[in-house]
């Protein structure tokens, strides 16, 4: 994976104080470097100050990540200078690359128009929950330590909006928020302790209980509570009945993002970078790109490509990593399923190519009743380079996957309809220009542009009513 750097030096922005200080912009993506435009409202002031918290941030992958980019795109939007607390990029090995962070514990960079206040996390693996729970309480304790040095940097702040690791994040946010007399928001974009059913752990049920305990507590900090989804905002109201405001926000995407090409010049430019083996240049591609775990349930597609192995215009293309990846690749080896490519991660610059360049795309996830609520960040990325889409879910996915005919559902474990749905579409072009042209026309709905216009509006009041209380 390859990263390339500008470094300036910003002593004269942050004074004398700082002048041994750094600041990196990590192009990660060069296309949003070059084309990505940001929109906001005529009347917000740009020196606003807005304070995002959030474990994961590009570069590293996964939905956190993405997730917490577009939270910042959406604050700049509408009228904030975005000022961003993170850790430095290591998900999910727990290993730092990069020069430039080389025996640094405490680190500023520059972002497209963010700006980042990295900490460095003790080196280890996002795996398993026990690694996990370390992680976020020494990214709590991080964030606590440096609260001084990174109140003078990001002074005068107005908004705190607390995104991840969930209820963590929530008490580093309450804290910054009453430090700084800021309006505070927290965003449940997972649920915890009840998305632990899905990791099998011991104990879970005394987990779950003390677990609630505290999150009961978080849900009565925030002065507004953010969700990815109208059925995420309607479990948040009956279960927990917070007295603030629950608004769904979906996680949406940038769509400058994404450089729209044509299947066949995509592989073509994939294969000559040696990023795709040639012989997927005239398959029926299936792709999965994201993390491999046991949310994700990727071991559906692996099912699905052993019954259909001797089907050799068909393949298999997953891309990401994760703690299941090691089961995934015994799989592959035991049912000798030659149909099928599992890849490391690749460069953000590449993500728009990989998925241009499949026929369709596939949302796995686990199928404990708690995921019903969740949007997973894949289906906007396939959303945006308009591909047909196979939810292997329930809940809110299928919904927005069935209601707007961009793709087909099935249920999680039911293999031989997975595998009927895979071979219908590769035999119904029709059906997969139809999809495409829908998704195409849902993607308006999900714009960061049109997120921001909303959510823009609902803050206001919110903020104004939080004064005149």
């Amino acid at each position: 994976m390859l990263y390339y750097f500008i470094v300036v030096d910003i002593s004269a922005n942050f004074g004398a104080k700082y002048s041994y200080i750094q600041i990196s912009g990590f192009d990660l993506t060069p296309q949003i470097l070059s084309t990505m435009t940001y929109s906001r409202s005529d009347n917000s002031p740009l020196d606003r100050i807005a304070l995002l918290i959030s474990l994961y941030f590009p570069p590293e992958p996964g939905g956190g990540a993405t997730t917490a980019w577009n939270r910042a795109l959406i604050l700049s939007k509408i009228g904030y200078s975005v000022y961003v607390l993170c850790g430095f990029p290591s998900y999910p090995t727990g290993r730092v690359n990069g020069e430039e962070y080389k025996g640094k514990f405490f680190y500023l960079e520059r972002m497209e128009n963010f700006t980042l206040i990295r900490l460095r996390l003790l080196p280890i693996e996002s795996k398993g929950l026990l690694k996990r729970f370390i992680l976020f309480i020494n990214f709590v304790f991080l964030s606590l330590i440096w609260l001084p040095k990174i109140l003078r940097i990001s002074i005068n702040t107005e908004l705190v909006y607390a995104l991840a690791p969930n209820f963590f994040s929530c008490l580093i946010g309450f804290i910054y928020s009453k430090a700084t007399k800021s309006f505070f928001i927290y965003e449940v974009s997972a649920f915890w302790p009840e998305e632990l059913v899905a990791f099998r752990v011991n104990l879970y049920f005394i987990l779950l209980y003390a677990g609630k305990f505290f999150v009961r507590i978080a849900y009565i900090l925030p002065d507004m509570i953010i969700v990815i989804s109208e059925l995420a905002g309607e479990y948040v109201n009956k279960t927990y009945k917070p007295k603030v405001l629950v608004y769904p926000l979906a996680i949406g995407v940038e769509p400058s993002r994404y450089h729209l090409s044509s299947k066949e010049i995509s592989r073509k430019e994939l294969i000559e970078k040696n990023v795709l083996p040639k012989f997927l240049e005239n398959k029926f591609i299936v792709l999965y790109s994201g993390v491999l775990s046991k949310v994700t349930n990727v071991e559906n597609l692996i099912l699905a490509a052993s019954k259909i192995k001797n089907e050799t215009d068909i393949a298999f293309l997953i891309i990401g990593e994760g703690e299941e990846k090691a089961k995934l690749e015994q799989m592959r080896r035991h049912d000798k399923i030659s149909n099928l490519i599992l890849l490391p991660f690749q460069a953000s610059v590449f993500v728009p190519r990989i998925i241009a360049a499949a026929d369709v795309c596939v949302v796995p996830l686990s199928d404990e009743p708690i995921y019903e609520t969740t949007v997973p960040t894949k289906f906007y990325d396939y959303l945006a380079c308009h591909k047909p889409q196979i939810g292997i879910c329930a809940g809110e996915l299928a919904r927005l996957i069935e209601s707007n005919n961009i793709g087909v559902t099935v249920k999680s474990g039911d293999i031989d309809k997975l595998v009927e749905t895979i071979l219908y579409l590769k035999n119904s072009p029709s059906t997969i220009q139809l999809m495409t042209q829908n998704s195409a026309r849902v993607l308006k709905n999900f714009t960061l542009d049109n997120l921001a216009s909303k959510f823009d509006n609902v803050l206001k009041k919110e903020i104004i009513n939080k004064k005149l209380n």
